[in-house]
């Protein structure tokens, strides 16, 4: 007998920890920020984009929180002097504590290690083809 108390105890306490349905029979979710599920665990990053194959020896460019354009104008923060590449080609920003890339329309298209991206979470080491020019991706988290 005590075996079963036990038994229904423990489904009871699942029961009242299960999200609870709706009327419409759907779940409520909601997104949670990294921050608010961790807490203030202290994370420090170190990003930076390696450029190799422009023609020209490697560059290293230092990522922050600022949103960060390349192509091949002057107002570009990373400015690439390369006919196939656009004006305004790929937009790179922080976002939920993760890099991404987001393709600007461009005419030959940006891609993340060999395949096409609109828009793409970047992740340590990527390799980034925009316009002929390849372009590593490294994130330290530290």
């Amino acid at each position: 007998m005590n075996d079963n108390n036990e038994k229904n105890a423990r489904k009871e306490n699942l029961d009242m920890e299960s999200p609870q349905e709706e009327e419409s029979g759907d779940l409520d979710t909601a997104e949670i920020s990294r921050k608010t599920f961790l807490g203030d665990f202290p994370t420090e990053y170190h990003a930076f984009l390696e450029i190799i194959g422009s023609g020209e020896a490697r560059k290293q460019f230092e990522l922050a929180e600022e949103d960060v354009v390349i192509g091949r104008i002057l107002d570009c923060e990373i400015q690439l002097s390369i006919d196939n590449i656009s004006r305004r080609h790929a937009l790179i920003s922080f976002r939920n504590e993760e890099y991404q890339i987001e393709d600007l329309g461009s005419t030959n298209g940006t891609y993340v290690n060999g395949i096409k991206v609109e828009k793409c979470v970047l992740r340590n080491h990527d390799q980034i083809e925009i316009g002929g020019v390849k372009i590593i991706f490294n994130d330290e988290k530290v």
